[in-house]
């Protein structure tokens, strides 16, 4: 997994200047991924084959090493895949390449590893050092859902706190979860020192995967 950003620039250098002139564009932030995976129903090709057949933006998060808690990664919900690459096939192993391009990518920091949860839980509690009051932003994707009686869903929902023992909701950071997808949210205001997500079962019986992540900022 290889982050890129490539920056264009016009130029405008005018009759008498002494060296050229330069004006930046807008920065094109690029991800590219390789990789072997077994080709199974719900492999990589599925996932990369369904990115590159839709039409409008997608949320896409990446780490390029683990999805623990507190890991760093990057995430947009402006990206699109522009190249796939799926050259052979042997036996069930598929080597293949693609790349992704984005308006913007956060650099952001895992809530939690792609699990499935059965019952209301906290996420291991990230410490940022300080408090900040530039707000941030928080992205997730729900890969399984399932949700019985009751409200017949899930919340998850973003949550910190100044002393790693007292949390609450930040602002008014909270979501149903009714089916399988992914969004980003971003919010203004205080972002205290610590950090988690909460996952709440509002139903009978249910199952949820997902991952989280959130950038301050």
């Amino acid at each position: 997994l290889t982050p890129t950003a490539e920056r264009s620039m016009s130029e405008v250098t005018v009759m008498g200047d002494t060296g050229s002139k330069w004006i930046p564009t807008h920065s094109a932030d690029k991800l590219g991924w390789e990789g072997l995976f077994d080709d199974g129903a719900a492999g990589s090709d599925v996932i990369l084959a369904a990115m590159r057949s839709a039409t409008s933006k997608q949320v896409l998060s990446v780490f390029p090493g683990d999805t623990v808690v507190g890991n760093q990664g990057f995430a947009s919900d402006e990206a699109f895949i522009t190249g796939y690459d799926l050259p052979a096939t042997v036996g069930s192993i598929v080597t293949a390449t693609g790349e992704f391009e984005a308006g913007l990518y956060d650099r952001v920091r895992s809530l939690g590893p792609l699990a499935a949860t059965t019952a209301t839980a906290n996420g291991t509690s990230i410490d940022d050092g300080a408090a900040t009051s530039a707000g941030g932003a928080w992205t997730y994707h729900v890969t399984a859902f399932s949700a019985s009686g009751g409200n017949a869903r899930w919340q998850l929902v973003l949550q910190d706190s100044a002393n790693d023992s007292s949390f609450a909701t930040v602002g008014s950071e909270s979501v149903n979860i009714t089916a399988v997808g992914a969004a980003r949210s971003s919010f203004a205001g205080a972002f205290r020192r610590y950090v988690r997500i909460r996952a709440v079962l509002d139903a009978s019986s249910g199952s949820l995967t997902y991952i989280a992540m959130y950038t301050r900022g």
